[in-house]
């Protein structure tokens, strides 16, 4: 089996290069063809929660990805073909795009609807592979995940209406996690009270034909009707990503996914010890939220941005999680995850230095 995954020219020849982040028996297109797959089953998954919309922003943000990858490569004498590579780039964009209105907003947010949706994935596919993927790579490595760090450059102006959460909401406000949340809101009397953390979670995520008649861990676990493509169903996350886990358990950086969801887990559990509250509910929303579950597995562990020794990954994952907390719980953003990311991917070069460096992709 060729090593050899990257193809560039030299003196008006072709020549393919070794992938600089996996060696062994597994190549960096099959590494990405599993991953690719992986991801196809998502898609296939979101068609349920989204309809048409989520296979066509997955197509639209494969196609334009792959094409510019090709493009570049026909005009610049240093942009290497990567097509598998970019159709998972492409993929993860469309994935890690939110979909969906919730029912509870009190905004209008153009951007989480067709054809609106289809404009921004296309931007946002464009932008991250020729600025974040080929442009970035020039330095001789990546600094930032291309697809949270071009998400979060092209949403900018929408960032207030989509991810800060009270704007979501047709009257009151979301009840903060930095305070008590749970199930009911006692009044002063002791009297429940609408607007609990538990109701917001169905209004805004739960199917706005039926609203209210789904169970939050239906919810969290199984579908929701709003937010990341990619997150439609964390149950499905789960076992998509240890499958591909399984398949490519030596070539995957599977102790950042592991450390992150522990460390949200017992950050959970201090901000319940702190502020009260029920505890499930409070991880579930942490560690089951869309955004949270398939950064974990897709992006979080991408191997150009991510620590290259064990100690370091397990920093990176640790990092990850307390800050994801911290973004969502005090700053009342509910993308906190995608901004920890990146600011992770910033740490990496120290990372580097702490353990000992092992060849990715052998034991």
């Amino acid at each position: 089996m060729k090593k050899e995954t990257s193809s560039k020219r030299a003196n008006g020849e072709l020549v393919v290069e070794p992938a600089p982040h996996v060696t062994g028996p597994m190549t960096k297109d099959l590494l990405m063809e599993y991953v690719f797959v992986a991801l196809l089953i998502l898609v296939g998954v979101s068609y349920f929660s989204w309809g048409v919309a989520s296979l066509v922003t997955s197509a639209i943000a494969v196609l334009v990805a792959v094409s510019l990858d090709y493009l570049l490569f026909k005009v610049a004498a240093d942009s290497p073909l990567n097509t598998m590579s970019a159709a998972v780039f492409g993929l993860i964009v469309a994935l890690s795009y939110s979909l969906g209105v919730p029912t509870m907003r009190s905004v209008e947010v153009l951007p989480l609807e067709a054809p609106q949706a289809y404009l921004y994935v296309a931007a946002i596919s464009a932008f991250g592979l020729v600025f974040f993927k080929k442009i970035q790579g020039l330095a001789g490595r990546k600094y930032v995940n291309p697809a949270a760090a071009a998400k979060l450059v092209i949403m900018l102006p929408f960032l207030n209406q989509i991810l800060i959460v009270a704007d979501h909401l047709r009257e009151g406000a979301v009840p903060s996690l930095a305070g008590p949340i749970g199930y009911v809101v006692l009044g002063n009397n002791g009297n429940p009270l609408y607007g609990s953390f538990a109701d917001w979670l169905q209004g805004c995520f739960s199917n706005p034909a039926s609203t209210g008649s789904s169970s939050v861990p239906w919810v969290l676990l199984v579908q929701k009707f709003h937010g990341w493509t990619g997150g439609a169903s964390s149950l499905a996350v789960v076992i998509v990503g240890l499958g591909l886990f399984i398949v490519a358990r030596k070539y995957i950086k599977w102790r950042i996914t592991l450390s992150y969801f522990v460390t949200v887990t017992l950050m959970a559990l201090l901000m319940t010890a702190v502020y009260g509250g029920d505890p499930y509910l409070r991880i579930g929303f942490e560690l089951f939220v869309g955004s949270s579950m398939f950064l974990a597995f897709f992006m979080a562990t991408d191997p150009a941005t991510t620590p290259l020794t064990s100690v370091g990954q397990v920093i990176f994952g640790v990092g990850l999680g307390t800050l994801t907390v911290l973004i969502q719980t005090f700053m009342n953003f509910f993308g906190g995850s995608i901004l920890a990311l990146v600011i992770m991917n910033l740490t990496v070069p120290l990372l580097d230095r702490v353990g000992i460096h092992k060849t990715f992709g052998r034991r």
